[in-house]
């Protein structure tokens, strides 16, 4: 991954341990996307949950970014994720309050600390370019995590990734469309979401439009909930909201990503990969910034904790 690295040499830490395994995910994920009502991850199936407390889940959000955390955690350990969202904090915090900067000391270890997540997650690029299993403990860790939280992690996996990824917003958000009866909203939650027929409140939305004699709107409801979510037949949709999703993230460091950044990242994963996504983009990076100014915008919100209920 000699390309990936050369890249990432003059980008701040916090992107270089995002940017690849981001883009790299592109395929992996249109592929999970299209079964996610299957209900499977790798081997593991999940059985069918209580529904009430699925029907809850779409109205905490603070659950969904826990899990997001345990996921992490499972994957580079407790402690590395710990002190990652507290770098995090410190980064922002000393971006909006240029006062309060951090001293030298806090910096180093930051760095310190980057580094080492920075170590493990080109490790983990390199063992997907090699096919390498996963390492026993990760697999232990997330079979287990899995086990315990099996509520949790089918709806950050089939519910959560698949609606910031290709709506561009938080299940809660889509929810209270759906709820508030925005049938665009109902029609892409039952994509993603069939169980969500069971739900009192958008049930009776499905049935409004039944009984409202909206048949072909209904139809295209009952349709929806046993089809995969739209925008699979090309992987650009992904690959622009994951880049979109890089570029917000990175305003949050000292040295924002350009347009030709995103297009230089994408030929290094191509190089590395032997993928072709950059063909997939436009040539000129101003036309770039203009596809991913509606990506970058809502993933910044998406950045925010959605607190709303």
């Amino acid at each position: 991954m000699q390309a990936i690295k050369n890249w990432g040499k003059d980008k701040p830490y916090l992107i270089r341990v995002f940017a690849a395994h981001l883009i790299t995910g592109v395929q992996d994920m249109q592929d999970e996307f299209k079964t996610i009502k299957l209900r499977r991850f790798g081997s593991h199936k999940f059985p069918l949950p209580h529904l009430p407390d699925w029907f809850a889940m779409y109205k905490s959000p603070r659950r969904v970014i826990d899990q997001t955390k345990a996921i992490w955690s499972a994957a580079y350990g407790k402690d590395i994720v710990s002190s990652f969202s507290m770098m995090l904090r410190t980064i922002q915090n000393s971006k909006n309050l240029p006062s309060n900067s951090p001293s030298p000391e806090d910096i180093e270890n930051v760095k310190e600390l980057l580094q080492l997540v920075l170590s493990e997650s080109e490790k983990g690029i390199e063992d997907e370019i090699a096919k390498t299993p996963a390492k026993s403990a990760v697999a232990r860790r997330m079979k287990k995590l899995l086990a315990e939280t099996p509520l949790e992690s089918a709806f950050y996996l089939f519910v959560s990734v698949p609606c910031w990824t290709l709506y561009r917003m938080s299940p809660a958000k889509l929810y209270r469309q759906a709820r508030d009866g925005k049938f665009e909203a109902l029609e892409k939650l039952l994509r993603l979401d069939q169980i969500m027929l069971h739900d009192p409140v958008i049930g009776k939305q499905v049935m409004k439009c039944r009984f409202d004699h909206s048949l072909n709107k209904y139809k295209k409801l009952i349709t929806a909930a046993v089809e995969p979510p739209k925008g699979l037949k090309s992987n650009k949709h992904i690959l622009l909201s994951q880049l979109g999703f890089i570029s917000a993230l990175s305003q949050i460091t000292t040295k924002p990503l350009t347009a030709q950044d995103l297009i230089e990242l994408v030929g290094a994963i191509d190089t590395d990969y032997k993928t072709s996504y950059l063909k997939q983009l436009p040539e000129d990076p101003r036309s770039l910034a203009r596809e991913l100014q509606p990506d970058r915008n809502l993933w910044r919100h998406i950045i925010s904790t959605d607190k709303k209920k």
